[in-house]
């Protein structure tokens, strides 16, 4: 995931000047070859900064937010307290010291010289052994817990659990005499993700499997849209681009959403408060193929942009940043966009609404309803609140009670103001909700993803990172990428990876898809969410990692009309 310059930043982790410090991007996790960002301080003993994703996707790491900003994570019974100002930036990630976490798990952890150059940072943990499975019940539901010898990596990968054992076959047959399909191969025991919510405890370690109903929640149900056709799929395409001295791989899918079968849509949760895998998004909405989306927050696992869905906005907008909008049957429009909305009473009274439905804060008023979820719960400190019911004030909510969640229900809008802001309304209060979108071009059109920065505009690079407000460190970054753009008669859905290096800078980008010949162009999620998929089977996977995502693109099936 590529991390935008939104305030408020945390503050930046102090490292000692004294200390001897490597950094890099070449990583070995038990001899695969990975990129991810890490620092390592030469200490005794040395502290490892590793990045989130990679401690969640690929160690399987477990992440507890807790109310003042803090992580919990914990691995086969060992715990880290991680505080919002010991969350330091790793490149484009967000990374935690587990130097001690790791160690005490077993993992080894050393530093050799890299192929490229630089240093390789190698981790290395032994498999476990699989000693017996038990069952039981959690919650009503199936409950299944492998004893086990040791820690070991839990990988999740697309829609598969695997899980490192010296005898995974013994596990997987364990497991399939409780109806749970599970595979044993090369070292690894492999499990359906879909399904499953997981949890490893130590002394002794174990894992424990719930079996729960159900799996990733799909977006409210299209129109218009049917099962795939046996045989018929979007071809997945890729091309060598060489660029400054360095090769690039561009893997690709592109359809003509005027003719033929397919359509494109907005992949989402009916939850803005979550991460899901993009194979899951995917599956649960019956894309064909699948590009990852917009920009969250990986933290506390919130949208931060516009995610509209047949005329809904599922989040809002964000900062005049660059989006996409599109109606089933044509091609998309790309801009920058803005959405205006205020709340205003009989007297002319106005008061902004400075975010809908969105994971950005500031201070001020924002909008939630039950597109957000069933529930609201704060996400800074002393907020207040008030529901609005047909156009009435019908309930004020201090922050104390707040702090336990707010119900959203149907036709009801919750006002949340941060930052001390002043709520001057009473029950019974009338207001009315205004709204305006720019470029008003976007009013009519019920579908929108947005990410930024905008790339291409008529052909030309029209990369302006600070009139989005992205940083200069954010748009020199090297790293993959995700774009979505069209050259005037396809709709293209795209991700880039450097062969020589970590990845295009967004300048180079821009250049790039200018190069296939896109006349549009926008910047979608990077680094270690970039994903593109095709029928299930992985065309393109950032760093490798695997990394969960918010929301994302799809390519479906059109009913004929």
């Amino acid at each position: 995931m590529l991390t935008p310059s939104l305030p408020p930043q945390p503050p930046a982790l102090v490292i000692s000047a004294e200390a001897s410090a490597s950094e890099g991007l070449a990583l070995q996790l038990n001899g695969e070859q990975l990129q991810a960002p890490w620092r390592w301080e030469e200490a005794s003993p040395p502290r490892l900064w590793l990045p989130l994703d990679l401690l969640e996707s690929r160690l399987g790491v477990e992440k507890e937010r807790l109310a003042d900003g803090s992580l919990k994570l914990q691995w086969f019974g060992r715990t880290l307290l991680v505080p919002s100002d010991r969350q330091r930036p790793l490149q484009d990630e967000v990374g935690m010291e587990v130097g001690e976490l790791l160690r005490s798990a077993g993992v080894t952890a050393r530093l050799a010289p890299a192929t490229a150059g630089g240093s390789s940072l190698i981790l290395e943990l032994p498999p476990a052994r699989f000693i017996q499975l038990r069952t039981g019940r959690f919650n009503q539901n199936p409950r299944l817990v492998l004893d086990l010898s040791s820690a070991t990596l839990l990988q999740r990968q697309g829609e598969q659990l695997l899980v490192n054992l010296v005898n995974p076959e013994a596990a997987a047959s364990a497991l399939r005499q409780q109806g749970l399909a599970a595979q044993g191969s090369g070292g690894r025991l492999l499990l359906p993700a879909q399904g499953l919510e997981r949890l490893s405890l130590g002394s002794p370690a174990r894992l424990v499997l719930d079996q729960l109903p159900g799996g990733v929640p799909p977006s409210p149900g299209r129109e218009g849209l049917s099962s795939p056709l046996p045989g018929l799929s979007p071809v997945l395409e890729q091309r060598l681009l060489p660029l400054g001295g360095r090769r690039y791989q561009l893997s690709f899918v592109r359809i003509d959403p005027r003719r033929g079968p397919f359509a494109l849509v907005p992949l989402s949760r009916n939850n803005m408060e979550g991460l899901s895998s993009l194979a899951g998004l995917a599956r649960s909405q019956g894309a064909l193929a699948a590009l990852n989306g917009g920009f969250f927050n990986r933290i506390r696992e919130l949208p931060l942009g516009g995610l509209r869905d047949q005329g809904y906005w599922l989040s809002g907008p964000i900062l005049n940043r660059g989006a996409m909008a599109w109606q089933s049957g044509s091609l998309p429009r790309f801009g920058r966009v803005r959405l205006e909305e205020w709340l205003s009473d009989t007297n002319g009274n106005r008061w902004p609404l400075g975010v809908h439905n969105s994971g950005y804060t500031q201070r001020g008023l924002g909008h939630y309803n039950r597109l957000w979820g069933s529930v609201y719960r704060p996400i800074t400190g002393g907020e207040t609140g008030l529901i609005l019911e047909n156009g009435q004030v019908s309930e004020l909510w201090s922050t104390e009670r707040m702090a336990g969640g707010v119900p959203l229900r149907q036709g009801q809008m919750l006002i949340v103001a941060r930052g001390s802001f002043p709520l001057p309304m009473q029950v019974g209060d009338a207001l009315q909700l205004n709204q305006r979108l720019s470029p008003d071009s976007f009013t009519e059109l019920p579908f929108l993803i947005q990410g930024g920065p905008l790339l291409l505009a008529d052909g030309q690079v029209v990369l302006d990172g600070s009139a989005e407000s992205f940083r200069g460190a954010f748009l020199n970054q090297r790293a993959p990428r995700s774009v979505v753009g069209s050259d005037g008669e396809q709709l293209w859905l795209i991700a880039l990876e450097g062969l020589d290096d970590a990845g295009p800078t967004l300048a180079e980008a821009s250049e790039l898809v200018r190069q296939l010949g896109l006349q549009q162009a926008l910047n979608l999620d990077g680094g270690s969410s970039t994903s593109l998929r095709v029928e299930g089977s992985q065309g393109s996977q950032g760093r490798g990692i695997g990394a969960a995502i918010h929301n994302g693109l799809g390519i479906v099936v059109r009913n004929p009309r």
